[in-house]
Order: structure tokens, then C-alpha cells, then sequence
């Protein structure tokens, strides 16, 4: 994958017409714009670059409080706990839906903040917690960092659209219309299995997949 450097001589190259790093104020710009399309394309969905399984025990059947990851952005799939040699579904709800629900019913929901989120677990088994949720991204932070996302060029032309737009250039609804066509590329291909086509239908629990 692209680093940050090679992604702003990339799209310098068009701006500047010249293959080289920026410099000054513009490297500091551009490296805050190439951060921002990152974070903004991990938060249009879920890509697999950002899916990460999350496990641990439950030993006590009572409400249980388990601090999340740090990198903890959203669930990718439902939570659940093995128990008893099968899966059990923790459906998650919203904090205050939880007053209309039975006190047996099995479910979760998520208090916190960003980097500090709780999950809570109504009624929970004896068993393996299992998980699979999205991370936040680590972002472009320094000219060696490699960019997280499956098609670098995003970023590329992203930086490109951010700077065309700030001088009034006319190319920039072409080159802005050209990066969310990547965006929309990568969601696509995110979606896709393994083996190819698109996943649509529910399948076993497999938390490794």
C-alpha cells in the first residue's frame, strides 16, 4: 500500500505538475486532507480493512460490563456468546430502549465514549463473548504511513478534489466525481465473499470469516 509521501506525489503531480513533495503550508494542508479522506471513507461503511474480532469470557451469568477495544468504532455483526455448543444472538438495542425489555431477554447495548466504550449484556451465559465489529482507522499521521484503504488512489484524487476546490479550479467537480467513484468501487468490493458475488444471504456464524 501507498505512503502518505508517495500519495502527495501522486497528487501533486496533477496540482503542480510536478512529481515532487510539496513543501511549507501545503505539505502540512495536504497531509490533513489525505488524513480526512481516510477517516471519512471508514465511515461511509464497512470494509474488511477495518473488521477486527473481538473474544473473551463470560463467567458469571448476571449483567455483565465488558470494556471494548479501544479502536472500537461499530458492530459488524450481531454479538453473541457460545454456550452450551451453540450460538446465542445479543441483538443490540439503544440504551434507553432497554425499559421496554423483558428482564430475561437477551441483549446489549454500548455506553461510552469514543476509545472508552462499554458494552453491556442483559442476561448473558457462561461462555466465549464473540464479536466482529469495525475499528476506527489509524489515519495518516506521517510521510511513512501506509494508507489502510484498499485503493490508495481514493486518497490520491481525494487531496486532488480538496485543493482544486479551495483555488476555484474548474477540473474540480470532474476530479470530486472521480474519487466518489472509487469510494463507491471500494463499498462494492467490500461486499463481495471471498469467493466472489455479493453477500446477501444470512450465513452460519463463523467469526473468522
Amino acid at each position: 500500500m501507498k505512503t502518505l509521501r508517495e500519495i502527495l506525489i501522486h497528487a501533486n503531480s496533477l496540482l503542480d505538475l510536478e512529481a515532487a513533495l510539496p513543501t511549507g503550508t501545503e505539505l502540512n494542508l495536504r497531509s490533513s486532507f489525505a488524513d480526512r479522506a481516510v477517516w471519512d471513507a471508514a465511515a461511509t461503511g464497512q470494509l474488511k480493512e477495518f473488521k477486527r474480532l473481538y473474544e473473551t469470557s463470560i463467567t458469571a451469568p448476571t449483567l455483565a460490563t465488558l470494556p471494548l477495544p479501544t479502536d472500537f468504532r461499530e458492530f459488524q455483526d450481531v454479538p453473541k456468546i457460545y454456550s452450551g455448543g451453540s450460538w446465542n444472538d445479543y441483538e443490540e438495542i439503544k440504551p434507553e430502549d432497554k425499559y421496554s425489555r423483558s428482564e430475561g431477554e437477551r441483549y446489549c447495548y454500548v455506553l461510552g465514549t469514543p476509545g472508552n466504550y462499554n458494552l453491556i449484556l442483559n442476561s448473558p451465559l457462561v461462555g466465549t463473548f464473540s464479536t466482529v465489529y469495525q475499528r476506527f482507522p489509524s489515519g495518516l499521521l506521517t510521510l511513512s504511513d501506509r494508507c489502510e484503504l484498499p485503493d490508495p488512489m481514493y486518497v490520491v484524487t481525494k487531496v486532488e478534489s480538496y485543493v482544486l476546490q479551495g483555488r476555484g479550479d474548474d477540473r474540480f467537480p470532474f476530479i470530486n466525481s472521480q474519487a466518489e467513484q472509487r469510494l463507491l468501487n471500494m463499498m462494492g468490493r467490500g461486499m463481495k465473499n471471498p469467493g466472489g458475488g455479493v453477500n446477501t444471504t444470512p450465513t452460519p456464524y463463523n467469526p473468522l470469516s
